[in-house]
């Protein structure tokens, strides 16, 4: 116990600042000149996890961001395609899992405030009892971050498989791959914020932390839903159906007429051009989660970079 402990310490004191006597001048502290008119950001590795509907996992890639019509009123997108899914490997005629979302937001309130801004100065890979961690040096530098609130909302389409064996009436005959296809409305509420703060830290040189992050929440209802069967029925059973066909009609007298969904997600992107920051691209995130209606509860998420910021 004593050993756990001590090993817990050491490495949270790695975690924490070391960056005492850091003399720094800020260079840059204006967010409101970055607001970018057009970002474009893509998710290199990214996993969609549906707790009740194994079949929907998939890894994907995905493109997402803005264009800002106004610094107050833009458009928003993020399309998402996948290039591994479990269900695909059950069945070599299932669908591969797309998501589209379109719609618009409209930013009612802002302002702009100072609040203390993570730098970092270093980060370094150590070993400590035997474990890897993390090393960063960084300061607490005062700097102005612009908040936005607003309202948003469009059109959303989601493509993927869906496990017909959840239910005795289709697992009693064997079936059990099914495709989907859901369309319908979102509509909630978002907020942004913008932070572009530059300085030269003794020791250290340039360092900045620049970036947009949105979060946002919303409330979904389905207009359309069609359900496609992804198998072959086998003969013994003697089902009415056949590999293609719609089942749609059936599915929803089995699983219930569902239209209302949630989720909740942050969105982070680099948001000052290359001859503020010194880099051309830079790191970018999506996280989501909710509920919707046929894919249960849901979490998908990953990484990439942002490709264009102006």
């Amino acid at each position: 116990m004593k050993k756990a402990i001590l090993t817990t310490l050491s490495m949270l004191t790695f975690f924490m600042i070391s960056a005492q006597n850091i003399n720094y001048k800020i260079t840059q502290n204006d967010p409101e000149k970055f607001h970018p008119r057009l970002s474009v950001n893509t998710v290199i590795s990214g996993i969609d996890i549906s707790l009740t509907n194994i079949d929907a996992m998939n890894f994907y890639v995905a493109t997402f961001g803005h264009f800002m019509v106004q610094d107050r009123i833009g458009i928003q997108f993020n399309a998402q395609t996948s290039i591994l899914a479990l269900g695909k490997l059950s069945s070599k005629d299932q669908v591969s899992p797309k998501e589209l979302n379109l719609g618009g937001v409209l930013f009612l309130g802002k302002r702009t405030k100072t609040i203390k801004v993570k730098v970092d100065l270093k980060s370094e890979n150590k070993r400590v009892n035997n474990k890897d961690v993390v090393s960063t040096t960084y300061i607490m530098v005062p700097g102005n971050v612009v908040k936005f609130k607003g309202v948003r909302g469009g059109l959303y389409t989601k493509t993927t498989a869906f496990n017909l064996g959840n239910d005795e009436s289709f697992d009693k005959v064997n079936l059990e791959s099914a495709s989907m296809r859901n369309t319908g409305l979102y509509a909630g509420l978002i907020s942004r914020r913008l932070s572009n703060l530059v300085v030269e830290a003794t020791g250290y040189g340039k360092r900045f932390h620049s970036l947009g992050f949105d979060f946002y929440v919303d409330g979904m209802v389905q207009f359309s839903n069609r359900f496609t069967l992804r198998e072959t029925p086998a003969p013994i059973f003697q089902v009415p159906y056949t590999n293609g066909q719609d089942i749609t009609d059936d599915v929803k007298k089995v699983f219930g007429t569902n239209t209302m969904g949630f989720r909740i997600g942050i969105n982070g992107f680099q948001i000052a051009p290359k001859d503020v920051t010194g880099k051309k691209f830079g790191m970018c995130y999506n996280f989501e989660a909710g509920i919707m209606p046929y894919v249960g509860y849901y979490f998908k998420g990953g990484v990439g970079m942002t490709l264009f910021k102006k």
